[in-house]
């Protein structure tokens, strides 16, 4: 539950628990491999002590061929070994060994780049259900109707990368009312890109009617993200809201206090004029 909720600590903790308790090397690989995208250090380390480990259920378990895989070709510094692992995987049918076997294979990582075949790998993937393999493959399709598919089982599934590539798919289709809500599902998320293009298409009515106060509280909440790039566009938008609803996308947005200031500039000439 923990990890669910995006503790990187609790990835770690998983690892362990498999490593050393539960004695599930696979599980644990995997656990520790999100512990180290997460960027915890001590997952690295946990990788390297696992790596030996897992050489004898790699020759007879496809996870731990393909954990085996990943490890050496993103943490051992032997690109070359994991595409051998994960090429046998791949064959086998595994999607996540297909996936990042696709990954090496389009960049050339540890063997020949090959975009056809990095294509073909991901198709692979993706169509065994692969959310991310879903994700890859939109990507590589650039602006097709392909792309579109692929990118909407990737989001479908919660791949939260998808969900504004996808919102400008759409868009390019002028399929805008999905993707109004394919790119309030990437503000949701945390992405100041869809922050930015929701509050923008509710200010312009796209995909939907006028909504100041949902504009003005993406535009608020993408300083949540670190981002100042909406704030231009909240001084152009509060003019024409009452006092009540600029609180109110202050509340949604968990910025009163910006919106507070706002509501002062309007009632106050002299902050105004400052």
């Amino acid at each position: 539950m923990a990890a669910a909720a995006g503790e990187a600590q609790a990835l770690h903790d998983l690892g362990t628990l498999f490593a050393y308790h539960k004695v599930n090397l696979p599980e644990a690989a995997f656990w520790y491999l999100e512990a180290a995208k997460a960027g915890i250090e001590m997952a690295e380390r946990e990788l390297v002590l696992l790596a030996p480990k897992l050489r004898m259920p790699a020759a007879v378990d496809r996870r731990a061929r393909t954990m085996l895989g990943v490890i050496r070709a993103f943490h051992l510094e032997d690109a070359a070994g994991g595409v051998k692992l994960l090429a046998a995987s791949a064959n086998d049918g595994d999607p996540v060994a297909q996936r990042t076997l696709a990954y090496l294979v389009q960049h050339g990582i540890g063997t020949t780049k090959d975009h056809a075949r990095a294509t073909a790998l991901c198709q692979s993937a993706a169509e065994a259900g692969d959310a991310f393999a879903a994700f890859n493959l939109g990507v590589l399709s650039g602006g097709s109707d392909e792309a579109v598919r692929w990118l909407r089982q990737a989001a479908e599934a919660g791949v939260t990368e998808a969900y504004p590539r996808l919102g400008d798919r759409l868009s390019e289709r002028d399929l805008d009312e999905e993707a109004l809500q394919w790119y309030v599902r990437g503000a949701e998320a945390g992405d100041k890109g869809s922050m930015f293009a929701a509050a923008c298409w509710y200010r312009d009515g796209f995909g939907g009617p006028v909504d100041l106060v949902q504009a003005l509280r993406w535009y608020l909440a993408m300083l949540n993200v670190g981002s100042g790039d909406g704030i231009h566009e909240a001084h152009a938008v509060v003019p024409r809201m009452t006092a009540d609803e600029i609180h109110e996308a202050g509340r949604l947005s968990g910025r009163l206090l910006e919106a507070d200031l706002f509501v002062q500039r309007q009632t106050s000439p002299s902050a105004a004029s400052d």
